[in-house]
């Protein structure tokens, strides 16, 4: 892995660029898998979580 490659992956583990979702009844999250990392935790254990994906035709990612 490149120099530059393992930077910028190790930014995803500072807090600062972090979003933490707080799920609530009729919640929804979207993401652009293109350009951000996506990492489920299981924070709901109580709670039934249903997920759809879709996958959209659009621009190339930068």
């Amino acid at each position: 892995m490149s120099n530059l490659l393992e930077y910028l992956c190790s930014q995803s583990f500072i807090p600062e660029y972090q979003l933490g979702w707080r799920w609530s009844p009729n919640a929804v999250a979207i993401w652009d898998n293109r350009c951000t990392q996506h990492y489920a935790v299981m924070d709901y254990p109580t709670c039934h979580r249903k997920m759809n994906r879709a996958t959209i035709v659009g621009t190339r990612p930068y």
